[in-house]
């Protein structure tokens, strides 16, 4: 039964019972979004913005967690004192497996199509249990992921950076994920129009907003449908 958090700004964590898998720890707004003591086993970082790689260096060293990412990444986590021996560089189309873990690498371009990016940019396809996560990072291109079966699409919508509203909303038209979730808004006007559209464009996908500190459960139901449902608390 895996369980999505939501810390922030485009910082998701995917959980099981016995595995987790942490991305884009980041920094937003001059504080880190994940404390070090959050359990976790692998982080995926899309880029070396500190806006997405975070703390990721001191929470890798204090949970002992893998981390995977691009080789620039990988490099900056060194000169931040993340252990070498928890680094895993990952080239697009390689995975790194653990016991119950896929996260498999694909190169989309950071930003706006139209945009100079010379940085490694790496979106993942995170696989734990049943369910296919994708995390887009600061992409603002398809590319290839056309090919991949998609449950679960954590997108964009911030047009200085990933995807501006429109072309968010064609990319999960085209996608076709079970669920979509937006993130990385910087502008509340371009977040009411992406969900004052989204039934319209795309009215075979859920959709959910979360706000920071929640947790949804996400699953197949019976082998058929995709559904999302609150995190219950213990009373």
């Amino acid at each position: 039964m895996p369980v999505l958090k939501f810390f922030g700004h485009a910082s998701f964590k995917l959980s099981s019972p016995k595995v987790s898998v942490l991305l884009d720890p980041g920094y937003f707004e001059g504080r880190p979004l994940v404390g070090e003591n959050e359990k976790v086993n692998v982080i995926c970082v899309t880029h070396n913005h500190p806006d997405h790689l975070g703390n990721a260096a001191k929470i890798a060293a204090s949970q002992k967690a893998f981390v995977v990412g691009a080789s620039e990444v990988i490099e900056k986590l060194k000169v931040e004192g993340a252990p070498e021996w928890l680094l895993r560089p990952l080239n697009p189309g390689e995975s790194f497996v653990r016991p119950e873990i896929k996260v498999t690498a694909i190169d989309l371009k950071h930003g706006p199509p139209k945009s100079p990016s010379p940085i490694q940019h790496l979106a993942f396809l995170v696989e734990l249990g049943k369910v296919k996560l994708v995390h887009l990072g600061d992409a603002g291109t398809r590319g290839l992921l056309g090919q991949y079966q998609i449950d679960v699409l954590l997108i964009g919508v911030d047009e200085t950076e990933t995807f501006p509203p429109v072309q968010a909303l064609q990319a999960v038209s085209d996608l076709k994920p079970k669920m979509a979730i937006p993130m990385h808004v910087r502008k509340k006007e371009e977040l009411d129009y992406f969900e004052e559209h989204f039934s319209l464009m795309a009215p075979e996908v859920k959709y959910k907003r979360m706000n920071a500190g929640e947790e949804i459960i996400v699953e197949w139901a019976a082998g058929t449908e995709f559904t999302f449902k609150p995190l219950p608390r213990e009373a």
